[in-house]
C-alpha cells in the first residue's frame, strides 16, 4: 500500500509545475498595468489567490469541498475588478 500512495511521476510533476509557473508569468504580464494602477483595489483578489495557491499544497485542503469558495472568491473579486476598469 505504501508503495501505491508514493508512486509518483516526478517528470510529469516536475512538468506541471514549470507549466504552471510559465501561465503565472503570462497571467502577471498580461495583468501587471491594472495591478500596478489600481493596488489598493487589486490587493484583496492578490492575497486571496497568494493563500490559496499557498493552501493547496497542504494534504488535509485538498479533498474538502471548500477549495470550491476559495476559487468563486477569487474569481468574484476578479470580476469586480474588471467590471471597474471596463
Amino acid at each position: 500500500m505504501s508503495s501505491t500512495a508514493s508512486n509518483y511521476d516526478v517528470p510529469k510533476l516536475v512538468t506541471g509545475q514549470i507549466l504552471a509557473a510559465f501561465a503565472l508569468l503570462l497571467a502577471l504580464t498580461a495583468a501587471w498595468r491594472t495591478i500596478i494602477s489600481s493596488f489598493k483595489t487589486s490587493l484583496p483578489l492578490l492575497a486571496i489567490a497568494l493563500l490559496y495557491g499557498v493552501m493547496m499544497f497542504a494534504s488535509s485542503y485538498v479533498e474538502e469541498e471548500h477549495n470550491f469558495w476559495y476559487w468563486t472568491t477569487t474569481a468574484w473579486l476578479g470580476l469586480l475588478l474588471l467590471k471597474r476598469y471596463a
